[in-house]
């Protein structure tokens, strides 16, 4: 990956080669966000008590040259810059193509300046993209999957591209590796049929036991930022959760899972699976 910076896309607009809207100027993406700290002044001594460090928002500044054969042709590009950037609750995903990052954003501030003493075939744009997110994640969707430890053939369900394979499991074990310098949360996908599923990722202590019964065709999705668990895409099973989770989270490198359940009864052939799913991250 070069410093070429390529094509950026978001929500129906795309910038940069190849496109009337050329990238001018980008603020943002490599900088460091304003930090939130945790620092306390030291009673009766000098300095302070430092903790651990957090990030704010991260803002992306855009600027464009709008490049048009004709002046109303110039008029037609800005019209469409300023419909496809219009306020709204929803993030969508900003994406730096040739650098293989994006991240989840929407526009909070647009200027679409006017100069008719120059105006003609080149007009100018700044956008200012708010993401709520600051973490930096690969474009690719890694996914490593595994069945149980028990003998049967696993099943498979359909996916989404992009995406990428990590280590594939063997007897309930699976390899995820973060690419990036940044902690990322995994997905977790559990496919039945399975009874009190437990996943634990040994190389920091995390596990999650879940009390329930996958059947056949039943799946269970674990989101570790949000921490919601979600049965078959719609049913909130957060109750299945044991006490004394601690929740999964990737290090930069290399992460073990281990996937355990028990095998329904009269089910001998067929056998869960767990998928983790996730993204690379860096600030």
């Amino acid at each position: 990956m070069g410093q070429r910076l390529g094509q950026i896309t978001w929500g129906g607009l795309t910038f940069g080669p190849g496109t009337p809207y050329a990238v001018a100027g980008l603020e943002g993406l490599d900088d460091l966000p304003d930090v939130r700290t945790q620092d306390v002044p030291r009673p009766t001594q000098h300095g302070d008590y430092t903790g651990p460090d957090y990030l704010a928002a991260r803002t992306i500044g855009l600027d464009l040259w709008l490049i048009a054969p004709d002046p109303d042709t110039l008029r037609t590009l800005t019209l469409a810059l300023r419909d496809g950037t219009q306020p709204g609750t929803d993030v969508a995903p900003l994406v730096f193509v040739d650098q293989g990052v994006q991240l989840s954003a929407k526009v909070r501030k647009r200027a679409l300046p006017y100069n008719a003493s120059a105006l003609d075939r080149v007009g100018s744009a700044s956008l200012e993209f708010y993401c709520p997110d600051p973490v930096l994640y690969s474009s690719t969707l890694h996914t490593a999957q595994t069945a149980a430890y028990s003998p049967s053939a696993g099943r498979t369900y359909s996916k989404v591209f992009p995406f990428s394979y990590g280590t594939q499991g063997t007897s309930g074990q699976l390899t995820a590796v973060n690419a990036g310098a940044a902690p990322s949360y995994p997905t977790l996908r559990i496919d039945g049929p399975v009874a009190n599923p437990s996943v634990e990722q040994t190389n920091v202590g995390g596990a999650l036991q879940f009390t329930g019964t996958l059947a056949a065709g039943d799946y269970l999705t674990i989101d570790t930022r949000t921490r919601a668990v979600v049965l078959n895409g719609s049913t909130p099973r957060r109750s299945w959760l044991a006490g004394g989770a601690t929740w999964p989270l990737l290090l930069p490198g290399s992460n073990s899972f281990v996937f355990r359940g028990t095998a329904l009864a009269g089910q001998p052939l067929q056998q869960s699976l767990l998928t983790v799913s996730w993204r690379d991250a860096s600030l």
